[in-house]
């Protein structure tokens, strides 16, 4: 048994459940299968079943697999209702809470990068628009440096 790394295929081995688990990523939601050992022939075929699913899903939902360069929308736990925004706070040494919008955005693949804004220093309101702003700009950037459409 070799050791496989696939993108969206991963493997589930415990006490009573041993197979391959597909999972993609589609209209905003999470769409998935288990492919069980015993049920499909042995840890071989249950990774060759699982692999001819997820290709046969992509070619029924092609824009399933197209790599975009952030989020079209933010994720489900951000409270700010603004991708790459977050609102939060960092301590000083005697535990004193600051509390900041954070922008994350990432410029490269693999190379993650973050910006304060002060609700302190700007204010709430004011924080928070300098933050979106900045956001939308990396995004703009982004989107110009790869050569794509930039979003409305």
């Amino acid at each position: 048994m070799e050791k496989q790394s696939i993108k969206g295929i991963s493997r589930i081995d415990s006490k009573n459940t041993h197979g391959w688990f597909v999972r993609v990523y589609y209209a905003r939601q999470t769409h998935s299968k288990f492919f069980s050992d015993r049920f499909n022939g042995g840890y071989d075929d249950a990774l060759e079943a699982a692999k001819k699913y997820k290709e046969e899903y992509e070619e029924r939902h092609p824009e399933s697999t197209k790599k975009q360069p952030f989020r079209n929308y933010p994720q489900i736990n951000n409270k700010t209702g603004v991708n790459g925004v977050s609102e939060t706070f960092s301590k000083t040494r005697k535990g004193i809470k600051i509390p900041y919008f954070s922008v994350s955005w990432c410029p490269e693949p693999g190379h993650m990068c973050t910006r304060k804004f002060s609700i302190n220093k700007y204010g709430r309101d004011e924080a928070f628009a300098m933050a979106v702003s900045f956001r939308k700009e990396k995004e703009a950037e982004i989107m110009k440096r790869r050569g794509l459409q930039s979003k409305k």
